[in-house]
């Protein structure tokens, strides 16, 4: 029976956080997708029609969203997940909240 090293352990965490990031974008995506008409026509050119021009059409103002978004979150990286959940359900209902 093999000991995992602590090495073994970070890597494997790493790529679990990471796995678990990329899969809450694309349910983040899918769910602006399925709300918005107009993210449902970029998501579909970026997958099927001229992902370059798409992408970088995009490129600008999602990153501006996104460093401000890493910036809010990492502030609440010690906040129990209880209150982390509580601010995903709170920016759903907010998109929501929005769309109508």
């Amino acid at each position: 029976m093999q000991t995992r090293t602590p090495a073994v352990l970070q890597t494997t965490h790493k790529r679990t956080v990471s796995l678990m990031s990329a899969a809450s974008v694309c349910v983040l995506v899918t769910g602006m997708a399925a709300l918005n008409p107009d993210v449902r026509s970029h998501v579909a050119n970026v997958v099927f029609g001229d992902r370059a021009t798409e992408l970088s059409t995009m490129a600008a103002p999602a990153r501006a969203a996104l460093r401000a978004a890493t910036s809010f979150v990492g502030s609440y990286t010690d906040a129990p997940r209880s209150v982390m959940a509580f601010g995903v359900g709170a920016v759903v209902l907010f998109c929501l909240m929005l769309r109508t």
